[in-house]
């Protein structure tokens, strides 16, 4: 197995095997991974053949910047459940930059005590790549999302609009994820029926997630933890800013970041 330390600019459209990652980053070696203006478009990639876009195991150091995630059924995992010691010893993941359009979930979800630190990231359209169920960002099993100047949207008027057997699908596995995680109890709290697209960014089972300055196109996406929401236009600053640091999604999208957002968001 190659350690790979630093990865900067190019394309990624599917992992080099079936049902495999677009990236694993692996914590033995001791050194941060640096993933720098690089596009993971998973948007025609067969959902059989993709498991995670990117994940970090055993313990990861991975740090981020400008990296954009089109489509895919999983984004980001942080912490895979097989070493929760070393992952909560010295997983951490920082994302700065970023944008996520599309995934179905994970965007990001954070287990096993590892910490993600977000700042000026856009999540748009979660569960838009729909395989079971769907969700935002996600810190669950003692990790911690802490997310800063960053946005969670939705294109859709009211979750999942006429999609009633999504809906169905999406909402009987999150109920089932709930009572695996608590017990029959979890059926008497509001929250287990929820459903994905409102899950901006949350936290259960031990999770923290903290949010400061995030912005919301819709009142019913939930941001646990937020103390301070921002508007539209300091918003449409903050993809103005990630849109210099990002490459130049043109030849993906049809316009630039900036524009995207003016759609996305009316």
């Amino acid at each position: 197995m190659s350690i790979i330390n630093q990865i900067i600019g190019g394309v990624c459209n599917g992992p080099d095997n079936p049902k495999g990652d677009g990236l694993t980053v692996y914590g033995s070696n001791n050194q941060p991974t640096v993933v720098r203006q690089r596009v993971y478009d998973f948007r025609v990639c067969p959902k059989a053949d993709q498991d995670e876009v990117l994940s970090g195991v055993d313990g990861a150091d991975v740090r981020l910047s400008g990296v954009v995630i089109l489509g895919g059924i999983k984004a980001i995992l942080a912490g895979n459940g097989d070493h929760p010691g070393n992952d909560t010893l010295s997983a951490r993941w920082l994302l700065e930059d970023c944008v996520i359009l599309g995934a179905g979930r994970r965007c990001p979800e954070a287990q096993d005590g590892t910490t993600v630190i977000m700042r000026r990231c856009w999540i748009h359209d979660w569960g838009r790549t729909f395989d079971v169920r769907a969700f935002g960002g996600w810190a669950h099993r003692g990790a911690r999302i802490i997310a800063e100047d960053c946005l969670f949207t939705q294109s859709h008027l009211w979750p999942w609009e006429l999609d009633v057997m999504t809906a169905i699908t999406d909402m009987g596995n999150h109920i089932g994820q709930t009572v695996n995680d608590n017990g029959l109890a979890a059926l008497l709290r509001p929250r287990t029926y929820l459903p994905g697209p409102c899950r901006g960014l949350t936290a259960d089972t031990g999770g923290l997630v903290l949010g400061t300055r995030c912005y919301r196109n819709r009142p019913w996406i939930k941001i646990d933890g937020c103390n301070y929401y921002i508007d539209r236009a300091a918003a449409r600053k903050i993809v103005a800013q990630i849109e210099t640091v990002c490459p130049d999604m043109t030849p993906y999208l049809g316009q630039g970041l900036t524009g995207c957002f003016d759609l996305a968001t009316i």
